[in-house]
C-alpha cells in the first residue's frame, strides 16, 4: 500500500495494478495477512481513515493467525533471510507461503522484493517443503503502466 507521503507515481502504479486485479477477477485473487491489518490500523494516524477505507472496498480474503507461518518466520530469522528487525517482513512473506498464494505484492525493494530475499526465502521454503513464491512490486504486472494514461 503506498502512503499518501509516498511517490505520486507509485501510487499511479498501484491503482493500475488493483484496477488490473479487480478487471481480471477471475484470474486473480487478494489476500491480506494478519500483519497488514495490524500495519494498518496502526498506521491510521500516519495516513488516516482512508487506507482502512480502502482495503474494506477491495475484494480481499484476510488470512487467519496461522501457528505454522508464525513458526516459518522463526525458520526464516534462523536461517538469515533477514534479521529479527524485519520480522513484520519476514510474517507478510510467510503467511503468503503457508496460505499457498503465489505472490507477495510490495514496494519493500529494500527488505522484500529483490533477489537476495527472494532466492533466501524460496531455500528455506524448498527445505521446508512448501512452494516457492514470487515477491514483486505492483509494476510488474502493470508493466510500469500509470493508471490513466
Amino acid at each position: 500500500m503506498v502512503g499518501p507521503d509516498q511517490d505520486p507515481i507509485r501510487r499511479a502504479i498501484t491503482e493500475e495494478f488493483f484496477r488490473i486485479v479487480d478487471e481480471k477477477s477471475d484470474e486473480y485473487e487478494l489476500f491480506i495477512s494478519p500483519v497488514a491489518i495490524e500495519e494498518l490500523q496502526a498506521g491510521v494516524e500516519k495516513y488516516g481513515e482512508d487506507s482502512v477505507l480502502f482495503i474494506n472496498s477491495l475484494e480481499c480474503t484476510e488470512l487467519p493467525e496461522n501457528d505454522k507461518a508464525e513458526n516459518l518466520v522463526s525458520v526464516y530469522t534462523t536461517d538469515g533471510v533477514l534479521s529479527r528487525a524485519h520480522l513484520n517482513d519476514l510474517r507478510h512473506i510467510a503467511y503468503a507461503v503457508v496460505f499457498e498464494c503465489d505472490y507477495v505484492i510490495t514496494w519493500n525493494m529494500k527488505h522484500l522484493a529483490n533477489e537476495r530475499t527472494v532466492s533466501r526465502v524460496n531455500v528455506v521454503n524448498q527445505c521446508g517443503g512448501y512452494e516457492k513464491i514470487f515477491i514483486s512490486t505492483p509494476d510488474f504486472f502493470t508493466g510500469g503502466k500509470i493508471h490513466g494514461q
